[in-house]
C-alpha cells in the first residue's frame, strides 16, 4: 500500500512452514516409512507435541505484539519507513491513531501533522515513543533528520543525473 509516496515494507513469507505443511509432512512421513522398521508412536507423539507448543509461542507472541501497539494508541512516537520505490528510509513522527495487522506484522497508523492521511508504520520500526515536550522539539527538527538523511543516502548512492551532468561538462568542448 503507497501513501505520500512511501509504501509500508512486506515480507515474503513463502518459506515459512505453517500448521497445514507440517501435517502434511507429518502424513507423508507416516505413508513413506519403512515397513519393516515403522516409526514408533512415541516419535509421532513428540513431534505433534513440540509443533503444539510451538504454535501456542508463536499466538503468544502475536498476541504480545498487539497489546503493545495498543498501549501506543493516542501516543507521540517516531519511526522509519522504507521507500522501495527508492531505497531511501523516510522518518515518521506523529501520534498513533490505529493498529492493524497485515502479513502477519502489526502496524500502527501514524497521524503526521500537516498531513491528511496517515501514515502506515511497523511497529517493529519504532524507534521512539516521545512526551509532548519532545514531539515540539522534534517537529522542529524533522526537517533536518530528512536533509540528514537525504545527505547519507547521496553519498551511499549519488543520484545519476549528477554523473549525468559532470559526463556534458567533460565532452571535449573547450572555451579559451
Amino acid at each position: 500500500m503507497t501513501k505520500f509516496g512511501v509504501s509500508t515494507y512486506k515480507t515474503d513469507t513463502r518459506n515459512d512452514l505453517d500448521k497445514d505443511a507440517f501435517l502434511n509432512l507429518l502424513v507423508k512421513q507416516m505413508q513413506y516409512q519403512d515397513p519393516l522398521n515403522p516409526t514408533k508412536n512415541e516419535q509421532f507423539l513428540a513431534q505433534m507435541a513440540q509443533f503444539s507448543s510451538l504454535e501456542q509461542m508463536q499466538n503468544m507472541n502475536k498476541g504480545v505484539s498487539i497489546s503493545q501497539a495498543y498501549t501506543l494508541m493516542n501516543k507521540e512516537v517516531f519511526g522509519t519507513v522504507l521507500d522501495p520505490n527508492t531505497n531511501k528510509v523516510n522518518p515518521v513522527a506523529g501520534m498513533v491513531t490505529g493498529v492493524f495487522m497485515q502479513n502477519g506484522k502489526v502496524f500502527l497508523k501514524v497521524k503526521m501533522p500537516d498531513v491528511e492521511t496517515p501514515v502506515d508504520l511497523q511497529l517493529e520500526k519504532v524507534e521512539a515513543v516521545l512526551a509532548p515536550i519532545d514531539m515540539i522539539e522534534l517537529y522542529k527538527s524533522v526537517e533536518e533528520i530528512k536533509k540528514d538523511l537525504e545527505k547519507i543516502q547521496d553519498k551511499v548512492a549519488p543520484d545519476e543525473d549528477d554523473s549525468d551532468d559532470d559526463s556534458n561538462d567533460n565532452s571535449g568542448n573547450t572555451t579559451p
